[in-house]
């Protein structure tokens, strides 16, 4: 762990798992989501194949920010000290 290219490439790694993890929906998309699921009932069809590919994004996104997560604080502990805090 004390080689430098080593060290590069893990915090190379974790501030892609750091920008994973700390993802957020933006604002404009959260608004679109909610508005779709006030008026499910009402939906037009590609209203509501709209609401189901964002719900769809939305799952997946919530999954991979938990295995990034998940995967930082594994590095954390497999080699502590090498990971930058981000």
């Amino acid at each position: 762990t004390a080689d430098p290219q080593f060290q590069s490439a893990i915090q190379a790694c974790a501030v892609a798992l750091h920008r994973m993890a700390d993802y957020e929906l933006d604002p404009p998309l959260h608004r679109r989501i909610h508005e779709l699921g006030e008026r499910k009932e009402f939906l037009t069809s590609a209203e509501h194949e709209e609401l189901l590919a964002l719900v769809a994004f939305v799952h997946k996104r919530t999954i991979e920010k938990l295995e990034a997560q998940t995967a930082l604080a594994r590095l954390r502990t497999a080699i502590p000290g090498v990971l930058p805090d981000l």
